[in-house]
C-alpha cells in the first residue's frame, strides 16, 4: 500500500491558512490588500471582538463575475500573475493565490461581488465547503466577512491573544494599509471606540495625525533621490524619541515590511542623534524599480529580499542620515558666530600649564592618558595638555562676545550662558563633558585621522570559527587602517597584534564580535562607521570630565566651538548637550506672564 497521498484540498488549505492566517490581523492584510489591487478608491471596514467573530472589509474596486466567485477559492488562483517572468516585475500586492481558500478554510465566509452596479452573486462558505452562490443586487465592488475565524480549529483559537490586544492589532494594520494608500477614502467601523473616516489625502503625512497620535504630526518630511530610486517619508526631530522601535513604519514599493537589513540602515542613520536605548520615529517609503527587489520569500509578504543589499543598505542609511544631520544641525544659525579656531580652545597662560603636570592626573583607568596621547598626535598643533587636568578657579561672568554672555558653572560640570539670538535671549544650560566630546569627534572624524597602533604583548588569539573567520578576511587590510591589526591564524582563528592605542585596554575579542554584527548586518564593514565608532571613544575618552571646573574663557570658547559643530545637539553616542529655557519660559514659570 503506498505511503504517499495527496492531501484532500481542505486540509492542504487549513495547513496553508496556518502560514498565511496568523491572526485577525493578517486576514485583514490580505483582503484590503486585494481591494487595493483591485483598484478600490473607497474601503470600508469592520471587525467584532478583535476580528474574531467578525471582519468585514468592503471595495468599489473592479469585482468579479460568478465563475471569479468559485476560482478564488481554488489554491494559486490569482488574476495578479500569468507566466514565471511576471515575477520578477511584481507591482501587486497580493499574487500567490493562497489567502482566499486559506481564509475561506478556516471561517464562515462570504463573498460578493459585481462587476457592474446592481447585478452581483454571492458565495457562501464554511470552513472550506462551498454552501450557496446566488444572485445578489449589489453596487460595483467586493464585500469579503469572515466570521469565527478559527472556531473549528480550538488549537489555533487558542493562540490568538485577548479581544484586546487582537482589537490593537488590527489598528496597527490599518494604519499601515492607510499610510501605503493615501488616495484611499477609508472608513473604520470597530465594534469598540468611535468609526473613523479618512478622506483622500495627497500626502501620508497628514495621516500620521489620525493614524499615529498627534505626537507624530511633529515628524519632519524628506525626500532623497528621484524615481526610479527615491527615499521619503518622515522623521522624528532630535527630541522626540521612545524607548521602543514600535514607532518605526517601513514600506518598500507601498508593501509594509519587517527587514533587518533596513533596521540596522536606520540604526546607523541615527546613531549619534539619539541616545542609546532610545529610538526615533520614523515613515519610509522606498521606491525602487520591481525587479530591483523580490517580495515573494515570505507566505505573508512580510519580509522581502534585494538583489543588491550593500547598495540597498547604503542608500537608506545614507538618506535618513543625510534628514536627520539636517535636523540636529541649525544651532549655529541661531547665532551669526564666527567659527574660531580649535587651536584656541585652551589657550591657556603659562601659569596655569604648570598644574597639568601633576601626577595624579594620569592615574585614571578610563584610557585618558592614551586618548590624549592619540589626540597630541593628531593636533601637535593645538594640544599641549590634557584639557581635563585644570583645577578649580573662580567663575564669574564674562563680556557678552558675540550675543553670547558666559554666566557661570553649576557643580562645575554644567555651563550656563546667556544666549541672545533672533528669538530673543535664552538661558542654555551646557553639559561641558559630552560638548567637548562633540567637538573632538566632530574634528578628529572629518580630519580622518588614523589612529596609532599599540602593539599587543604577547599577542592575542582569538576563535571566531571557520564561517566567521572566512567572512573577516577580506577586510583584514582595510581594519588595520582603522587600527587593528589582525591575521589569520589557524583553523577559525585570528592572532590580533595590534589595537588602537586608546582601545588597548578592550578586549580583542569584544571588539572582532562587535565587527562579525556588523557584517551580520550589513553584509560588509563599513569602514566610515567603524572609524565614528573608534573616533567617537577617542573623543569620549579625551574630553573633559564632570566635576572639572572650567575658568571662564575656556568655558566660554567651548560653547562657540559647540555652536560651530554641524551636529550641536548630541554627542557622538546621541546624549543631549544641552537644554534651553527661553525667557517667556521662565517668565510663566514665576508668574511674570499668563
Amino acid at each position: 500500500m503506498a505511503k504517499i497521498r495527496v492531501l484532500p484540498d481542505q486540509v492542504a488549505n487549513q495547513i496553508a491558512a496556518g502560514e498565511v492566517v496568523e491572526r485577525p490581523s493578517s486576514v485583514l492584510k490580505e483582503l484590503v490588500e486585494n481591494a487595493l489591487d483591485a483598484g478600490a478608491r473607497r474601503i470600508e471596514i469592520a471587525w467584532e471582538e478583535g476580528g474574531k467573530r467578525l471582519l468585514e472589509v468592503a471595495d468599489d474596486g473592479s469585482g468579479m463575475a460568478r465563475d471569479d466567485l468559485y476560482l478564488a477559492l481554488e489554491r494559486h488562483a490569482t488574476s495578479k500573475v500569468r507566466t514565471a517572468d511576471d515575477l520578477g516585475h511584481l507591482a501587486s500586492f497580493g499574487f500567490r493565490g493562497e489567502a482566499l481558500p486559506s481564509i475561506a478554510s478556516v471561517s464562515r465566509f462570504d463573498l460578493a461581488s459585481a462587476e457592474v452596479d446592481g447585478a452581483g452573486h454571492r458565495l457562501r462558505c464554511e470552513f472550506g465547503v462551498i454552501k450557496e452562490v446566488a444572485p445578489v443586487s449589489r453596487s460595483r465592488g467586493t464585500t469579503v466577512t469572515v466570521r469565527d475565524l478559527f472556531a473549528q480549529l480550538p488549537a489555533r483559537r487558542r493562540f490568538l491573544k485577548s479581544t484586546d490586544t487582537e482589537h490593537a492589532q488590527l489598528w496597527g494594520a490599518v494604519a499601515r494599509l492607510a499610510l501605503s494608500a493615501p488616495g484611499v477614502h477609508w472608513t473604520l467601523r470597530p465594534d469598540r471606540g468611535a468609526p473613523l473616516v479618512l478622506p483622500p489625502v495627497a500626502d501620508a503625512g497628514q495621516r500620521l495625525g489620525p493614524l499615529l497620535g498627534e505626537k507624530l504630526t511633529r515628524l519632519v518630511p524628506f525626500v532623497n533621490g528621484e524615481l526610479p530610486w527615491r527615499l521619503r517619508g518622515f522623521v522624528s526631530p532630535p527630541d522626540l524619541s521612545f524607548r521602543d522601535r514600535n514607532h518605526l513604519y517601513l514600506f518598500v514599493n507601498g508593501r509594509s515590511v519587517r527587514d533587518r537589513l533596513l533596521l540596522a540602515a536606520l540604526s546607523e542613520a541615527w546613531s549619534g542623534t539619539f541616545a542609546k536605548g532610545s529610538y526615533p520615529a520614523a515613515v519610509l517609503f522606498l521606491e525602487l524599480p520591481p525587479e530591483a527587489v523580490d517580495v515573494n520569500v515570505h507566505p505573508t509578504k512580510a519580509e522581502v529580499r534585494f538583489r543588491e543589499p550593500q547598495r540597498i543598505f547604503a542608500w537608506v542609511r545614507g538618506g535618513a542620515e543625510e534628514a536627520w544631520a539636517k535636523l540636529r544641525g541649525g544651532l549655529a544659525s541661531v547665532l551669526e558666530l564666527p567659527p574660531k579656531p580649535l587651536e584656541a580652545e585652551f589657550d591657556l597662560d603659562p601659569s596655569r600649564r604648570a598644574a597639568a603636570q601633576h601626577p595624579r592626573l594620569w592615574s585614571d583607568h578610563s584610557g585618558g592618558a592614551l586618548a590624549y596621547q592619540a589626540l597630541s598626535e593628531a593636533f601637535p598643533e593645538r594640544v599641549a595638555e590634557p584639557p581635563y587636568v585644570y583645577e578649580s578657579t573662580p567663575s564669574g561672568g564674562a563680556e557678552p562676545a558675540g550675543g553670547i554672555r558666559y554666566l557661570g558653572a553649576f557643580q562645575r560640570t554644567y555651563l550656563l550662558a546667556e544666549i541672545t539670538g533672533e528669538a530673543g535671549p535664552e538661558l542654555w544650560i551646557v553639559d561641558q563633558h559630552v560638548a567637548h566630546e562633540r567637538v573632538l569627534f566632530e574634528r578628529l572624524f572629518l580630519r580622518r585621522h588614523a589612529p596609532a597602533i599599540q602593539p599587543l604583548m604577547p599577542p592575542q588569539v582569538v576563535q571566531v570559527g571557520p564561517e566567521a573567520l572566512a567572512r573577516l578576511t577580506p577586510f583584514l587590510s582595510e581594519l588595520e587602517v582603522a587600527g587593528v591589526e589582525a591575521e589569520p591564524f589557524g583553523d577559525g582563528a585570528l592572532v590580533v597584534r595590534g589595537l588602537p592605542d586608546f582601545l588597548a585596554d578592550r578586549d580583542p575579542q569584544a571588539l572582532l564580535e562587535d565587527l562579525l554584527a556588523r557584517l551580520e548586518r550589513e553584509g560588509r564593514v563599513d569602514l566610515d562607521a567603524f572609524r565614528r565608532d573608534l573616533n567617537a571613544e577617542l573623543a569620549c575618552r579625551a574630553a573633559i570630565k564632570k566635576h572639572h571646573a572650567l575658568p571662564p574663557e575656556l568655558a566660554l570658547g567651548l560653547i562657540r566651538d559647540l555652536l560651530a559643530c554641524e551636529v550641536p545637539n548630541t554627542c557622538p553616542h546621541g546624549r543631549p548637550i544641552l537644554k534651553k529655557l527661553s525667557l517667556d519660559d521662565l517668565e510663566r514659570s514665576f508668574g511674570r506672564r499668563l
